[in-house]
């Protein structure tokens, strides 16, 4: 006996009942379970709804990653739950920031500024992989948090990060220029890196740390680099 699980008028998925004897169901029990899948479509379209506002709590609108809210609630939840043996392992922070972001905006357009963050983002996304938690930090600002990383492992990474903006040019298809073609842009970043225990007592002051890394040790030196934090 089967039952199809409909969901906005479409057909979802279909629930069997099998049974090895001959007429073994009754009109009841296909009225029952026919009740039953209604329940069962309501439920998953609660659980749907449930899931896509958690995400845009959650996430970024334009990017995609996470955004600095849950970033933050994630480093609480994160070093709460530590063991008190686990505490002084290593982590790191990255926090990068577009250099004369708002120059380009100006120039091309702020569609083709939110076209270099989405794709900033993606290669992002594929440079930290499964090694760390990466969200949008505010802007054109991104921010990296690397469990179990220490100091060189960071600047490894961010040395990646820095050469896959500087290196590789941005394609701008919806920009103000003249003619409609797609050009071909080249930006870079600055970066700054702190870790713990090495920079700070307490985990969450990396954020901090990492900030000012970027900005008196890259931004003010030149831009285009990665500095550290240093004290």
């Amino acid at each position: 006996m089967s039952v199809p699980l409909e969901r906005d008028n479409m057909v979802v998925g279909v629930i069997t009942l099998v049974s090895r004897q001959k007429r073994a169901f009754e009109k009841s029990q296909f009225m029952m379970l026919s009740i039953l899948t209604n329940y069962l479509a309501v439920s998953i379209k609660n659980a749907k709804n449930y899931e896509e506002t958690k995400m845009r709590s959650e996430r970024d609108a334009l990017t995609r990653l996470y955004n600095f809210r849950y970033f933050e609630d994630y480093l609480q939840m994160y070093f709460a739950n530590q063991q008190p043996e686990h505490l002084s392992e290593p982590s790191s922070m990255i926090l990068l920031d577009l250099d004369h972001f708002k120059a380009f905006n100006d120039t091309y357009g702020h569609q083709s500024g939110n076209e270099i963050l989405r794709e900033l983002a993606a290669r992002l996304t594929r440079i930290i992989g499964q090694k760390g938690i990466t969200a949008r930090y505010g802007g054109e600002e991104f921010i990296v948090f690397l469990p179990k990383s220490n100091k060189s492992s960071a600047l490894f990474l961010a040395e990646v990060i820095r050469k896959s903006i500087s290196e590789d040019p941005f394609h701008l298809s919806d920009h103000i220029m003249d003619g409609q073609e797609t050009i071909t842009v080249s930006l870079t970043a600055s970066i700054g890196v702190a870790s713990y225990p090495d920079d700070c007592s307490e985990p969450l002051e990396m954020i901090r740390h990492a900030d000012r890394a970027m900005y008196i040790g890259a931004k003010r030196k030149g831009r285009n680099r990665v500095a550290v934090y240093e004290k």
